[in-house]
């Protein structure tokens, strides 16, 4: 990656593996609910592995699973994003079965979400 692009990001992207649920337009109006896990996530994006080719600027709805308290696991909050897809990897649909790397930028996340997924993202930072 480049220092043009590291400096672009508003957010310090930390790897992390988080259940996310997208909700896939389809060509027809209708929309495809698919389960994810994060590869790594920052207060101003998501980068994912997904089975379905996604194409670029495509908008998607999202919830992103988030532990509130690391004492207790199992303890859980939610985030509900909106987001942009900017890159995906490959750049078109093959004709094998590997998965696609999906990069979204967040165009809107409710404000109880943000607040979780900032703390979670600094917890991440402190445990390095």
């Amino acid at each position: 990656m480049t220092d043009g692009q590291q400096n672009r990001r508003k957010g310090q992207r930390v790897d992390a593996k988080l259940n996310l649920e997208v909700s896939i337009p389809r060509g027809d109006g209708s929309h495809v609910p698919a389960r994810m896990e994060t590869l790594n996530i920052s207060s101003s994006g998501v980068y994912f592995r997904s089975d379905h080719y996604i194409e670029p600027m495509t908008k998607l709805n999202m919830v992103l699973d988030l532990p509130v308290d690391p004492q207790q696991p199992d303890a859980t909050g939610t985030a509900h994003c909106e987001g942009i897809v900017v890159r995906v990897l490959p750049e078109s649909v093959g004709s094998d079965a590997a998965p696609y790397e999906v990069a979204v930028f967040f165009t809107q996340i409710d404000e109880p979400g943000l607040k979780h997924l900032q703390q979670h993202i600094n917890m991440l930072l402190a445990v390095g």
